[in-house]
């Protein structure tokens, strides 16, 4: 944002120009990092106890970042693959290599009849592509509306859930517009914040009450803070240089950057548990 002057007014200026737009890469460094701080706290035991305590609550804000960025890389990825299928099957291998380790590391646990069915994330990257999939590519509307419902049954039992479903269909959706959509990931992250705080309170609470609440139990507060922070990555995406139709399109991504987070994700919860079983007991 700037000043530009036009027949001698000053007009402010607020395209993004090309040194401060950011490369998809630079998304996937962001989110990777934040990823990773947002689950080593998780390698200790009593985490459930600690997640809203300091200094644990400020990794997991920063963690916020994440998923936010890989729900819109997800959807753009979606309309730039030259082969969708090939797309689809890549996420489910990892999915499922990372199913294990995941619950393990996060229900502290191996997998057993009470979390089976807790999935990770790529799992929701997985459903969320599907439906996209069969909301553009399935031209019987019976069948496309039978997939859409199994694809957000499905999302019930991922990581983020039907949230997370949500926001991968407004990138889609609004998938030609910039501010569309940041403006769309904001309202579903608003919509998301709110009902996850207002959980926490009794349904006749008022302003006032609210505010008595925080001051007593700063828990609450880290609370706040952590789902606030899931706005902060659209700040990256509005400055995504995908948006930028004059600048010529991205090379096609290397081994390390199109493999990087599918490696990743499984790899660094495989060493944090590890970690915590023999270095922690």
């Amino acid at each position: 944002m700037g000043w530009e002057a036009v027949n001698g007014n000053l007009i402010m200026k607020t395209e993004l120009t090309t040194q401060t737009l950011l490369s998809t890469n630079t998304l996937k460094i962001w989110a990777i990092i934040a990823m990773a701080c947002d689950h080593i706290p998780y390698i200790t035991k009593a985490i459930e106890m600690q997640y809203y305590d300091c200094p644990w609550y400020l990794m997991h804000a920063f963690g916020r970042f994440t998923a936010p960025i890989f729900f819109y890389l997800l959807a753009l990825g979606y309309r730039r693959t030259r082969n969708a299928n090939r797309y689809t099957l890549r996420l489910l291998v990892f999915a499922v290599i990372s199913y294990v380790p995941y619950i393990w590391y996060f229900e502290g646990d191996a997998p057993n009849i009470q979390n089976f069915h807790h999935l990770n994330v790529i799992f929701t990257m997985l459903f969320g592509l599907l439906l996209l999939r069969s909301l553009h590519e399935v031209r019987y509307v019976l069948i496309k509306a039978v997939l859409v419902i199994l694809c957000l049954l499905c999302g019930f039992w991922c990581d983020y859930g039907l949230y997370g479903l949500a926001m991968i269909l407004i990138c889609d959706i609004a998938q030609r517009s910039r501010h569309g959509t940041v403006f769309g990931m904001g309202a579903a992250m608003m919509v998301y914040i709110f009902l996850r705080i207002t959980h926490n309170f009794p349904n006749d609470a008022g302003p006032f009450e609210y505010i008595i609440m925080f001051s007593e139990n700063s828990r609450l507060l880290h609370m706040v803070i952590v789902l606030l922070c899931q706005a902060l990555p659209l700040i990256l995406i509005f400055m995504h240089n995908a948006w930028d139709k004059e600048r010529a399109p991205e090379k096609r991504p290397g081994p390390v950057a199109k493999w990087g987070f599918y490696i990743f994700y499984p790899a660094h919860i495989t060493v944090l548990l590890l970690i915590r079983l023999f270095a922690l007991g």
